[in-house]
């Protein structure tokens, strides 16, 4: 187990270089892990502070490494940061070449508190902090140093360095926000975009539909509000379509065949990146549209069909190949794709089965009774189904959100949403839950269903039980209990389970090479989504279960540059910012007591938004985005552009 020797993170010093190291505390104590790439972790220098873990890390050559990444990231527009941290580059690696003098050790501490107070930015303010935390604590390894007719040398270390934010620490595809956002501030939209596309082709459709869990991690929160991120990635896209959109730059598709079971956010993300790197792929699709759940899964007042048809496009553009109505396991075997010569297979099927509520009378085939996934299914393809008068949606997920609110656009008299825990608990989207009350859902908390009522095959009703919330259960959240003799009935025709979704993974090879977990879906390693079969990986939900779009897209990052190591050295291995980033994930990067030193009372720009009684006259786009350039403007500029630089040494 490595232990800690010293730590200054978060200015809480646990000082153990007097410690017997059987009575030092372990680096999972301070969310580091024991190593990185299969190296024992070192030493971590960040914007926090430092960590030592191997006496034999040389402190002075660490941080002269650590400035040396600074500089190469720095902007440049503002001089403290700029030239600044340059000269304790400089400085420092005079140091360790052993041509330092008292002088030198001077200038650092003076500098350092400079730069620290007077930098615009937070990779100025923050970077001197551990060389401040390091003079202080090994002083004498820096005096080791002074006049030295021996180099301090590096001992044969790797260092490795990442530049984050904790917006974009936040966001699961690690999306460079700041720069995105900088661009937007500058009036440079389609540079912005350009950033956003490093990472996924599907800005407009995440603009629409992300959760956005890098708002949870903005600076500003202590101040005013968190920069609408999400609104911001929307406007850029919009941009380029209401103006000329940027050609796609041609790519040469000379490597091996890869397969792409799905053609959801998963399947796309990894078919485009896959195709820039030179790939020949193809994605096989059952249905009848790409997009997987984008297109069959979310309504089209919250995600326009031209929008997500727009960045399909892109995709194909690249020279991928989508094969619509072709399910694997019918149409074509999963053993006929490798007989066909793709070299690599990736498995992004999504959760296309509902979960069972267990319920007396779900199984009956009663007319009135449509699972969830299914329902928005044939909502999305404009298919004909019978619809009553007063629906029950089950659940409190985004799913329930969007039957709720698609019965009301159908011509539904009366949508009632029927949850077993109380409003706090709901995991759908605030603004989704919001949206439904106004819109004049209406809910029935504390609840759950018993029993369908049916006549002639047809539902009738549905009997309802009280709950009441107990202890928390294995999701952190109070089990819900049933308050006895609380039974009542809801006068209902229409029952739409919306609880849970299940993947079907029948396709998959009978003999089992590919592993399924305890949850039913396919067993992958976290950082490079392989399977447990040679050549077989995974993204999406169909490996995360019920998940975010840029979860998704994350996983189907990592799956796509590990089948890119595969297929050239037949090695499942992680890309090294992948490694980087998962450190940085686990260290965190966000501190929700820290009271940042910026300028508060900057109101956050909202995007529009139809008035409900509006909305729930069709299926146009319910909200609006901003409403022109000024108001991006405007909004990317409360940006503080909390740059932060973190170095391991294994």
């Amino acid at each position: 187990m490595a232990k800690v020797l010293f730590s200054s993170w978060n200015n809480e010093i646990i000082d153990e270089r007097k410690k017997d190291p059987a009575e030092r505390i372990d680096l999972a104590g301070l969310k580091l892990p024991e190593e990185l790439d299969g190296a024992p972790l070192k030493a971590f220098v960040g914007w926090a502070g430092l960590v030592i873990a191997d006496p034999q890390v040389n402190i002075v050559e660490a941080l002269s490494r650590y400035f040396a990444a600074v500089q190469e990231e720095s902007c440049g527009r503002c001089v403290p940061c700029r030239v600044g941290t340059r000269v304790l580059a400089d400085r420092l690696a005079k140091l360790v070449r052993g041509e330092g003098t008292a002088m030198d050790l001077t200038m650092l501490e003076r500098l350092a508190v400079m730069i620290k107070e007077s930098s615009l930015c937070e990779l100025g303010q923050s970077s001197p902090v551990p060389l401040l935390h390091a003079l202080e604590h090994f002083r004498e390894d820096f005096e080791a140093c002074l006049d030295s007719p021996k180099p301090a040398g590096d001992n044969g270390l790797t260092y490795r360095s990442i530049l984050t934010a904790p917006c974009r620490n936040g966001c699961p595809a690690h999306v460079d926000i700041p720069m995105y956002l900088g661009m937007i501030g500058a009036g440079n939209f389609e540079a912005s975009l350009a950033v956003i596309r490093e990472k996924t082709p599907l800005a407009g459709v995440l603009g629409r539909v992300c959760v956005h869990p890098c708002e949870e991690n903005c600076r500003r929160q202590p101040l005013d509000e968190a920069l609408s991120i999400r609104v911001l990635k929307r406007f850029v896209a919009d941009f380029e379509l209401q103006n000329t959109p940027a050609p796609v730059p041609a790519v040469k598709l000379d490597k091996e065949k890869v397969a792409v079971i799905g053609a959801g956010p998963a399947g796309l993300n990894a078919a485009y990146v896959l195709a820039q790197k030179g790939y020949r792929v193809t994605i096989f699709e059952a249905l009848p549209v790409a997009g997987g759940m984008l297109a069959v899964g979310i309504p089209s007042y919250r995600l326009p069909w031209d929008i997500l048809n727009f960045e399909v496009d892109l995709v194909k553009s690249l020279g991928v190949e989508i094969r619509l109505n072709t399910r694997i396991g019918k149409e074509v075997t999963f053993d006929q794709l490798r007989s066909e010569g793709y070299a690599a297979i990736l498995v992004a099927t999504g959760l296309h089965e509902s979960a069972s509520m267990r319920v007396e009378g779900e199984d009956a085939g009663y007319k009135g009774f449509i699972p969830g996934v299914e329902y928005l299914r044939r909502v999305n393809l404009e298919e004909e189904q019978e619809l009553g008068r007063r629906a029950a949606i089950i659940g409190g997920g985004n799913v329930a959100m969007d039957c709720a609110r698609s019965s009301l656009r159908l011509g539904i008299e009366e949508v009632y949403l029927v949850y077993r825990r109380s409003r706090v608990e709901m995991p759908a989207n605030e603004a989704e839950i919001v949206a439904a009350e106004e819109e004049g859902v209406q809910f029935h908390l504390l609840a759950n269903p018993k029993r369908i009522l049916a006549e002639d095959g047809r539902v009738v009703g549905m009997e309802c039980i009280r709950m009441e919330l107990g202890e928390p259960d294995s999701s952190g959240r109070r089990r819900p209990v049933p308050v006895e003799g609380s039974e009542f009935i809801l006068d209902v025709d229409m029952i739409i389970p919306a609880i849970g979704q299940v993947p079907d993974l029948s396709f998959l090879p009978e003999d089992g090479s590919v592993e399924l977990t305890e949850r039913g879906v396919v067993q992958a390693d976290a950082l490079t989504m392989a399977t447990t079969a040679p050549g077989v990986f995974a993204a999406g939900d169909a490996v995360l279960g019920a998940r975010t779009v840029i979860e998704a897209i994350a996983s189907a990052n990592k799956a796509a540059d590990a089948i890119d190591s595969y297929l050239r050295s037949g090695k499942n291995e992680a890309a090294p910012a992948t490694i980087m980033e998962n450190l940085i994930e686990q260290v965190g990067v966000y501190n929700p007591d820290e009271k940042p030193p910026l300028m508060g009372n900057r109101p956050r720009q909202e995007e529009g938004c139809l008035p409900a009684a509006e909305r729930i006259k069709g299926f146009g786009e319910a909200e609006l985005g901003f409403d022109g350039p000024p108001t991006a403007l405007q909004e990317a500029e409360r940006c503080a552009a909390c740059l932060r630089l973190g170095l391991a040494v294994v």
